[in-house]
């Protein structure tokens, strides 16, 4: 074979430069330009940057290769060791495991921990309402009811009638290490909860049991009416006290009713029931605030009769002590004068039977009228002439 033919080594190839003009001595300088800012030569800062690295390749450096590996490895590892680095926000916990083993908590601000697969770090924020939907799904704005789930929704009341009840389930993360491996959970795919994680399906179950729970305690017009707030609260008990049983490390916020209903087909019948009892309840409040306004009224105008009743009774009991009392003066002062007590109390007598008129008294000792002085001041009567005894 031609030497054309003869394979040349790699070492030659990595270190050969076609010949070239740049070769044969000092570059001359390059004259200045005045139409516009120097263009750079890209061959030019290749060659430059060849220049300036050590010879790696050729066979006399044989340790070249080592050193590139062991760069590449620090620089490996330094990345490796920068991807440890985490940052936990004020309303986040971060839960350290080193060999899937479980070693602490860190709290807010820049950390480093050992990488995987050596380490694990799991970041939750732990201040963070989140929201549990049973009975329904929402739509995308969280509100509105896109979609209801019978099977969840629907169950049996006390008095044995069945319910439509929709049910939201505010809580959030009380305990982290808890919550992250305490529980095995098959996770959520409707919220898109993952595996391991007690909010998804362990929650939704607890859910659903505590409220089945206290609405199979309660006859129907208390689940429609009167009786939600104390399902809610009743619930939210419940809840918490499956939950701490399971350690999952939640804790619930709020649990609040959304639409509770009669089933579809006996609707309108139900509809037309709780529109009687807020009729029945209206009238009732009526009644009650017309007995609480005559009520006062009437105890006003007994006790103003009775006062009057007491006034004119003690009014005639003192005028009939009075009389009596004069009885027994007329009566004292008969006993003592009996004459002229007869005649002063004919006199009297004749004063009121005939009051304003002049009067003259007839004595048989006179023998003719004998004119009386009136007591009246005005004329009297001629009044009966009086007996010497009569």
């Amino acid at each position: 074979m031609s030497a054309r033919n003869e394979p040349v080594p790699y070492e030659d190839l990595m270190s050969y430069r076609p010949p070239s003009d740049r070769d044969s001595g000092p570059r001359p300088p390059r004259p200045p330009r005045d139409d516009g800012p120097e263009q750079i030569n890209l061959e030019d800062v290749i060659e430059r940057i060849r220049a300036g690295l050590p010879n790696f390749s050729g066979r006399k450096a044989g340790g070249g290769l080592g050193l590139i590996i062991l760069i590449l490895g620090l620089v490996v590892a330094a990345i490796w060791l920068g991807s440890g680095v985490y940052t936990v926000a004020p309303d986040e916990q971060g839960v350290l495991r080193t060999w899937g083993k479980f070693v602490g908590t860190s709290e807010q601000g820049l950390h480093w921990h050992w990488p995987g697969p050596v380490g694990q770090t799991n970041v939750e924020s732990v201040t963070q309402t989140r929201r549990l939907e049973v009975g329904f799904r929402g739509g995308s704005d969280g509100g509105t009811i896109a979609q209801t789930v019978p099977v969840e929704s629907l169950m049996i009341t006390g008095d044995e009638n069945i319910v439509d009840v929709q049910m939201v389930v505010q809580y959030r993360i009380d305990d982290l290490p808890a919550f992250l491996f305490n529980v095995s959970d098959p996770g959520d795919v409707d919220r898109g909860i993952g595996t391991d994680r007690p909010e998804g399906r362990t929650l939704r179950d607890v859910a659903e049991t505590a409220l089945r729970q206290v609405v199979g305690a309660r006859n129907i017009d208390d689940v429609l009416t009167t009786g939600k707030e104390q399902v809610q609260t009743e619930t939210a008990i419940i809840m918490d006290d499956l939950l701490d049983s399971y350690a999952a490390g939640i804790g619930i916020v709020n649990v609040l009713l959304q639409n509770v209903n009669p089933p579809e087909e006996v609707r309108d019948a139900f509809e037309d029931v709780v529109r009687a009892q807020e009729d029945r309840d209206r009238l009732v409040n009526l009644a009650n605030a017309y007995r609480a306004d005559q009520i006062p009224r009437a105890v006003g105008r007994a006790a103003q009769i009775t006062e009057a009743a007491q006034g004119f009774k003690d009014g005639r009991i003192a005028l009939a002590t009075g009389e009596a009392e004069g009885f027994r003066e007329v009566l004292e002062g008969y006993l003592q004068s009996k004459e002229v007590t007869r005649q002063r109390l004919y006199l009297e007598a004749m004063e009121r039977i005939l009051p304003g008129m002049p009067k003259f008294i007839l004595t048989d000792q006179a023998g003719g009228v004998l004119p009386f002085l009136p007591l009246t001041g005005g004329t009297n009567p001629v009044v009966p002439a009086l007996g010497g005894t009569n």
